[in-house]
């Protein structure tokens, strides 16, 4: 009888453990940072792929490539402002094909001003919109015609106006 509880009390306790760390962290697979030109480089921006992570704990917006390796850590409360574009394509080959991109404006850690652009896969487009707008407390600018509201956090996105007021 007791190794059934303490069997049960570990089982619910490991469950929260990984609870608490899974809950201090939100990431989104398939994006794509656009790294920034270079003095001297000839080619056009190459985009990294991987994925994006908001962390609770850090209170940062990070961009992790699929390697594993963090690209970028952008504080939440560096962030300046938010847009988010859809760019339909030129292309008639693939009409239904749009591009969605978030272009994030912070000062950095010596108070320049920088931008970061990521290409968001248009699954889940809206939910990294409404996490960046919850955890930074900046409404996002849309340049879409879509007319969709994204003032209120994702579902799975668990910032919210009272989170914002305590920072």
């Amino acid at each position: 009888m007791e190794t059934k509880i303490r069997k049960r009390i570990l089982a619910v306790g490991g469950m929260l453990l990984f609870s608490t760390a899974v809950l201090g962290q939100q990431k989104f697979d398939h994006a794509e940072y656009m790294k920034p030109k270079t003095e001297g480089q000839k080619k056009q921006n190459q985009f990294v792929k991987g994925s994006i992570s908001f962390d609770k704990n850090k209170r940062a917006l990070e961009f992790i490539d699929n390697k594993g390796d963090l690209v970028i850590s952008i504080p939440t409360d560096k962030i300046q402002s938010l847009l988010y574009e859809t760019k339909l394509p030129i292309s008639p080959v693939h009409p239904w094909f749009k591009r969605d991109f978030l272009t994030i404006q912070y000062t950095d850690t010596d108070g320049t001003g920088k931008s970061a652009v990521i290409h968001m896969d248009e699954r889940n487009a809206w939910k990294i919109v409404a996490c960046a707008q919850a955890e930074s407390g900046k409404k996002a600018d849309r340049n879409d015609k879509s007319g969709r509201e994204s003032s209120s956090p994702a579902p799975g996105c668990s910032a919210g106006k009272d989170e914002k007021r305590a920072r």
